[in-house]
């Protein structure tokens, strides 16, 4: 079993390695070595920090390894350097970053051929390191992605053909729905975060019980029909709506409408992606919206934005047998018929694209697609406990984070789960996230 898991981890690791060089083949080294916008690295950052971040935990912290370059821990540390400063940076060019890249991967896996999977030793119990390094890498080309989305630069970047056209789902055409329906989630407890063992991170565990109250929840995500009809309302320009710090920064931005949309001129819109411009699908969940925006849109609709408890319990608690679910659907891992991930479309599918996808309330597409805000902040769970460094979670807790769940279209399948748990500041945008509203009352 050792020498299985350890093929399929070398699989896992070389497959995430070929996902970073697709995503970067199709640009020129200007494009690669540019900072695009000051809230994103220059993609040669993010490549380099791939790397030294292997080199950490895959050489040095399994095999006592020297450093490659002492001078690389300083120049990729991401505390050390804020987005903003990183182009100023005596950064690897591309050639000297792929070689280093290499290099490591190289020796990461010889090493891996004769270390032991020992179950005692917390880093290596079930190939933890292993799939932590996989799931950063993924990560980070989700990250690189929403660099790309933000580029102003032609050529456009050339978006992958989507595994299903427009409008389709696995090649069917995607079946109508009501995109306002909602589902009654029964009061009661629930297993919330992960369970030992497996790929979480520290931030997800422990697994404890929570009491959740009754409450409503939209069985779609918010669809881009619905977030139009929002500012036609005069959405963006009524404070009833906006909380006091949504207020000041509907002020201080000026927006009036989500990141990437563009009026066509008669009264409808167009969505602008990696520098290409289509009309907007109006069955497509919204993306690129911020947590005051989605709280806005919540208050409008007669609703607010779900706990984490309440979104979780929605996506992963099965009440016939009292279990918590690894995925909505069940135990069967992701694949296209049950979610949009793997960035298999560049964009998010037609509501109602994956029935197959349901959990066991009947809620659809809560993983895949986009991301969704949350009311709550990130903090530890009770009995929380940092592992294997506390730069991951820790120095997060209590600061000015929303938590957002689910995953993106964007996303690859290694981190999408019910218990992952991102976050960022309210006021950003670049996220591929959208919202799905909860309701007090029962469904109407």
């Amino acid at each position: 079993m050792n020498d299985q898991r350890k093929v399929a981890l070398a699989r896992a690791l070389e497959e995430g390695r070929r996902w970073t060089q697709r995503l970067l083949d199709p640009l020129d080294d200007d494009a690669v070595h540019c900072q695009h916008d000051p809230i994103m690295s220059p993609l040669v950052w993010d490549l380099g920090h791939v790397g030294n971040f292997e080199e950490l935990w895959l050489l040095r912290a399994l095999g006592d390894r020297s450093h490659h370059n002492p001078d690389l821990d300083r120049i990729y540390n991401p505390f050390d350097n804020p987005r903003w400063t990183r182009a100023d940076l005596p950064l690897l060019q591309r050639p000297d970053a792929g070689a280093y890249l290499a290099d490591i991967r190289a020796d990461a896996l010889r090493l891996m051929r004769r270390i032991d999977l020992d179950p005692d030793l917390p880093l290596l119990a079930h190939g933890y390191v292993y799939d932590l390094v996989i799931q950063h890498e993924a990560q980070h080309q989700e990250t690189m992605l929403q660099t790309l989305d933000l580029r102003e630069s032609a050529p456009p970047y050339p978006l992958a053909a989507p595994a299903f056209p427009t409008g389709m789902a696995e090649g069917r055409p995607a079946r109508a729905v009501d995109d306002t329906e909602r589902l009654l989630i029964p009061g009661g407890p629930f297993w919330m975060g992960a369970p030992a063992g497996g790929p979480a991170y520290d931030n997800e565990r422990p697994r404890h019980r929570v009491e959740v109250g009754t409450f409503a929840i939209d069985r779609f995500p918010v669809t881009t029909r619905r977030y139009a009809t929002f500012i036609a309302a005069g959405g963006y320009s009524d404070d009833r709506w906006w909380s006091p710090r949504g207020l000041e920064w509907r002020a201080r931005t000026g927006h009036r409408w989500p990141q990437g949309w563009v009026p066509d001129g008669a009264g409808g819109w167009l969505i602008r992606r990696f520098h290409h411009t289509r009309p907007l699908d109006p069955r497509e969940p919204v993306e690129h919206v911020c947590f005051f925006e989605a709280e806005a849109f919540a208050a409008w609709a007669g609703g607010r934005l779900p706990t984490e408890a309440e979104w979780e319990k929605a996506a992963a608690h099965d009440p016939a047998t009292g279990q918590s679910r690894p995925w909505p659907w069940g135990f069967a891992k992701p694949a296209p018929p049950r979610a949009n991930l793997d960035r298999r479309r560049f964009s998010p599918a037609p509501v109602g694209s994956f029935p197959c996808g349901a959990s066991a309330y009947g809620v659809e597409q809560m993983l895949g697609d986009c991301y969704e805000w949350t009311a709550s902040g990130f903090e530890p769970y009770p009995g929380y406990a940092t592992f294997p460094y506390p730069e991951y979670s820790e120095v997060f807790f209590g600061g000015d984070w929303r938590v957002l769940r689910g995953a993106s279209w964007a996303s690859r399948s290694c981190v999408a789960r019910t218990t992952f748990r991102n976050w960022d500041h309210p006021y950003r945008r670049q996220i591929f996230a959208g919202l799905r509203v909860a309701y007090e009352q029962d469904p109407v």
